[in-house]
């Protein structure tokens, strides 16, 4: 190797170093040893060094010496010539096959396996047949010592193999594991790795033979220990590199032999992990063969280890389980099709069900029951595909009878199992408790989902039967459990009117009744699930009034409740939307209750916004339009209540409470907005249409309608005392868009000016300002949507506004949110207000959007490319000449710096996720400004072109390419990305 002199007291100091470093205690100062160590180690003589070392008595010098051969590998090897890399290989060689026979320990011997590894990977001379040759040198140790004959023949590798003791054969399987393990990590795709993997395709017939002894019927179980994982790293190499079903038959040979170790319970774990993971992600790599031996090991020895393990509570029941499920997934075609299977299909399903039977609860003193999900979802999965994929006048399969059996059994086990725990249990739980039996209750209601499709109502009649059975003799957990999985199926069951009957037996039972009565010991749990049900239900409960007064009751009872406020107030406000034309004669009677809960210790910002947002989305439904005034401005003047309480806290310098009451005052006003939007299912009366826009709207337009709006508008003076708050300026912005959805007057269809004299008070340090802009954007938008325009007052304003938020901000990097809303509301100025915009536009501006496109980040770029493509593509009939000749004029000093600026971008500039946004502009100019070729000319030959890479002669064909394809959108993006590909130099050229 290296020609230096390893003196012997280099090797005493280097062994006392070592000795020191791996003593038990503090040994010294570690960092300090382990940087003299390593210094070692890279020394020029650090291969000799190794050398004298591994012959020491001491097992930490002699680790330190294989691990030495590794360093100097990693460090030396790709800078070996060949005379080194024979030199080196040799004597790695000579060590592995040395301690393989004197008996090394497996610390020492799977660190030289390690260096071995590490020089087939680093070593530019190629090791072509690394486990036969390690074989051959196992066999005949003379011939690497140099004193056997020259003229010897050398052992062939199957003769070699037969020679080898147990002893030798262990440590070729484990150069044989890390050997798989370590490659399996280098990139299979680059070709500078290419080479070893196809010496690890040649060799795999080498470890074929290798496995043929290691597993064989005459191998020793302590021999088949070791095989056992160097044959999963083999496999998982394999999959790794996606070899294809030819290359893996080597590999699948051993599945019958690795499936009879599940019959030795020494083996079975390590046997079962493998197999579980080929179950698992690739069944494929069983032959049929192979897969109906396993079927039977499975049978006969596997399943009544199982049973025994759960009737005795042993602890290698989860990994059976985890097993079993695998093996079910992988087989569920079988399964399920033909239950009677001689292998025991039945047998499977029997075996998962009886997992969900055992006491305990999961994620406590149950770790199995979560686990057999995955079957069950793999059952009902194959089930549905195959039953909603037959056509409809086709005979169902003979096993769905059966299948519904098992599945309505399955519901049953899986409603056992969601019950919540006694309290004297749940209060000793930590996170991890609770988290697994969340996440246990989460996947069983999905599951149920899934059942749900093919069982319909036959499931629900199971669940409510539960439910009511539980009621009937008190077990709230029961009634919790039937609850808690009925809630999971409310969309679908609403979705099926054919279904919906079957939970009327629930709602016409006293359960309403008996949950509101606080009189009687019942967990929050049960009644918080009871108040969900109503919110899940409430389509059901609108087509059914007669079940409204219980629920009511129960709901306002239970916001008094502290632990169930929040989810009463939640189905409050959901219940009261959906049920609003049945609750208007109830208005009275819901503001005394919410009057009531003002005062109640229960009153916090949630409940408080859900309770007024309910009660305002039933005066929404009061007709006529007047009916509204008296209870709405009961909700305001609570809302006013709160903005005075804000300003006499602000007054005092309560900041704190001048916060929570400000914000939770404008929130409440959002809550009432939403609450009087016309619900999206509302039927219009297409030929009344006139005779109701002057009937209804006309009380809005009143002086009495105009006073309750000045209301409205007097509760933003909260933002004196809170606009520097983001959730205020929010809320603020929120009041306003309520109004924007609407089609007839409303209270909250406040006139323009309200929202253009907010966007006015705002500078660029509003927080939320970026809310602000987008809530002026939606303003005109939907102004236009309504049939009304801005006045030009009021679009000036705007205009304005923007104008001095753009030049404030100087870049559009330095807020991209705001300056891309602000490019935002400047595009929706047009076409409706362009003679405002182009009349006071200036260079300054347009230099803005400029400087968004030539900018890093998405948002402004995109908002930038679409008010560019909008100016250049033709505008309407109904722009004014002088607008058309203004536009013209900004288009002629602006194209050739909006042309250099994206030519500068799709040369290389932009990100490849950009092109498309940054198309649109280009498509436009190829189709509508004659200019535009001068222009691209220009910026391709500038010197400040981004895309040097690609030279003139590229550069020109692409122009020309363009230009014949100009109207055509998809060629022109499909030219844009190869050019910029080749300004990236991703590609040779553009062609």
């Amino acid at each position: 190797m290296d020609g230096t002199t390893t003196t012997a007291r280099q090797i005493s100091e280097v062994e006392n170093l070592i000795k020191q470093f791996y003593e038990p205690g503090p040994g010294g100062d570690k960092k300090q040893l382990n940087d003299q160590l390593q210094q070692i180690q890279l020394s020029q003589d650090g291969w000799r060094l190794a050398d004298e070392l591994m012959l020491s008595k001491e097992l930490n010098v002699r680790f330190y010496a294989a691990l030495t051969f590794t360093v100097k590998l990693n460090n030396d090897g790709p800078r070996f010539d060949a005379e080194t890399a024979q030199a080196v290989h040799s004597r790695l060689i000579y060590w592995f096959v040395r301690g393989a026979q004197f008996g090394e320990g497996i610390i020492v011997m799977r660190k030289l396996c390690s260096a071995l590894v590490t020089y087939f990977i680093r070593s530019p001379v190629p090791w072509h047949r690394p486990i036969q040759e390690l074989a051959i040198g196992l066999s005949n140790f003379e011939a690497i010592q140099g004193v056997g004959s020259p003229h010897r023949a050398t052992p062939v590798f199957a003769g070699a193999l037969e020679a080898l003791p147990d002893q030798e054969m262990t440590a070729l399987l484990w150069f044989a594991e890390i050997l798989a393990e370590d490659v399996s990590r280098l990139p299979v795709k680059q070709q500078a790795y290419a080479r070893h993997h196809a010496n690890m395709l040649a060799s795999l017939e080498d470890m074929s033979a290798v496995l043929q002894w290691a597993l064989g019927p005459e191998a020793e179980q302590t021999l088949k220990e070791q095989a056992l994982p160097a044959y999963a790293s083999w496999v998982n190499y394999a999959q790794d590199i996606q070899l294809d079903v030819e290359g893996l038959r080597p590999l699948r040979a051993f599945v019958r032999q690795v499936s009879d170790c599940l019959t030795d319970e020494a083996l079975a774990p390590e046997a079962m992990a493998i197999l579980r993971d080929r179950l698992d992600c690739y069944s494929d790599f069983f032959l049929p063969e192979a897969m109906e031996h396993l079927a039977s090991i499975v049978n006969d020895h596997i399943r009544p280890r199982l049973q025994r393990a759960l009737a005795n509570q042993d602890a290698d029941s989860y990994l059976l389980v985890q097993f079993i499920v695998a093996f079910g997934c992988a087989n569920i075609q079988q399964i399920v099709e033909d239950p009677n299977h001689e292998l025991g299909s039945r047998a499977i399903v029997k075996i998962l069900m009886d997992v969900l039977t055992i006491d305990g609860i999961p994620g406590d003193s149950d770790d199995l029951a979560i686990h057999t999900i995955e079957f069950w979802n793999t059952y009902i999965e194959f089930i549905n595909d195959t039953v909603y994929s037959l056509d409809p006048d086709e005979q169902q399969p003979p096993w769905v009878a059966y299948a519904k059996s098992i599945l309505n059994q399955t519901v049953g086990l899986l409603w056992n199992k969601l019950w919540i725990p006694p309290a004297s249990t749940s209060k000793s739980w930590g996170d991890q408790e609770h988290d697994a039996f969340k996440e246990f209750r989460l996947d069983s209601t999905d599951l149920m989902l899934s059942i749900f499709a093919f069982l319909g109502k036959d499931m629900l009649h199971q669940l409510v039967s539960f439910a009511l059975q539980s009621l009937q003799i008190k077990k709230w957990r029961g009634v919790e459990a039937s609850l808690f999985a009925l809630n999971t199926l409310s969309d679908n069951v609403l979705e099926d009117g054919a279904t919906e009957e079957a939970i009327e037996a629930l709602f016409r039972s006293d359960l309403f009744v008996q949950v509101a009565d606080f009189n009687q010991t019942i967990s929050s749990q049960t009644r918080r699930t009871a108040i969900d049900t109503l919110g899940s239900y409430g389509q059901y409960i609108e087509r059914h009034p007669e079940f409204l007064p219980d629920t009511v009751r129960f709901l306002f009872a239970s916001l008094e409740m502290g632990g169930l406020a929040n989810a009463a107030a939640k189905s409050i406000d959901s219940l009261c939307s959906t049920c609003r034309t049945n609750l208007t004669h109830e208005v009275p009677g819901f503001l005394t209750q919410y009057e009531k809960f003002l005062e109640s210790p229960t009153n916090d910002p949630y409940t408080k916004q859900k309770i007024i947002g309910g009660i305002a989305s039933i005066i929404q439904a009061l007709t006529p339009e007047s009916a509204k005034a008296e209870p709405l401005l009961a909700l305001l003047a609570n809302i006013e209540t709160d903005v005075a309480a804000a300003k006499e806290h602000a007054s005092v310098g309560e900041t704190e409470m001048t916060e929570l009451i400000g914000v939770s005052a404008l929130e409440c006003l959002t809550c009432v907005g939403k609450g009087l939007q016309v619900p999206d299912d509302v039927p219009i009366d297409v030929y009344d249409e006139d005779e109701q826009n002057l009937s209804e709207g006309s009380f809005w337009h009143t002086e009495e309608g105009h006073a309750i709006q000045q209301r409205i508008i007097g509760c933003f003076s909260v933002l004196q005392v809170v606009g520097t708050y983001s959730e205020a300026i929010d809320a603020a912005c929120q009041v306003l868009r309520s109004g924007f959805a609407e089609t007839q007057p409303g209270p909250f269809v406040l006139p323009p000016a309200v929202t253009v004299n907010f966007v006015q008070q705002c500078s660029l340090n509003t927080p939320q300002l970026e809310s602000v802009l987008g809530t002026a954007s939606m303003l005109i938008t939907s102004s236009s949507r309504r049939g009304f325009k801005l006045s030009d007052e009021d679009a000036t304003a705007l205009y304005s506004s923007v104008r001095g938020f753009a030049q404030t901000l100087g870049q559009s990097t330095n807020d991209p949110t705001v300056a891309s809303e602000c490019i935002g509301m400047l595009t929706r100025l047009m076409p409706s207000y362009t003679h405002i915009l182009f009349e006071h536009i200036t260079e300054a501006l347009l230099d803005f959007t400029l400087s968004a496109i030539d900018a890093t980040e998405t948002f402004p770029k995109r908002s930038a490319c679409e008010f560019w493509t909008k100016v250049i593509k033709p505008q309407t009939e109904a722009t004014s000449e002088d607008s058309k000749q203004r536009i013209a004029q900004v288009m002629a000093s602006f194209g050739p710096k909006l042309v250099f600026t994206l030519v500068q971008q799709i040369g290389g500039k932009a990100n490849r996720s950009d092109l498309d946004i940054l198309c649109e502009p280009l498509k436009a100019l190829l189709l509508h400004q004659s200019g535009t070729q001068v222009w691209m000319q220009q910026a391709l030959s500038d010197d400040r072109f981004h895309g040097q890479r690609l030279d003139m002669e590229g550069r020109a064909k692409f122009l020309r390419h363009l230009l014949s394809a100009r109207s055509d959108g998809r060629v022109v993006k499909d030219a844009v990305k190869t050019f910029w590909a080749a300004c990236r130099g991703t590609v040779v050229s553009f062609s």
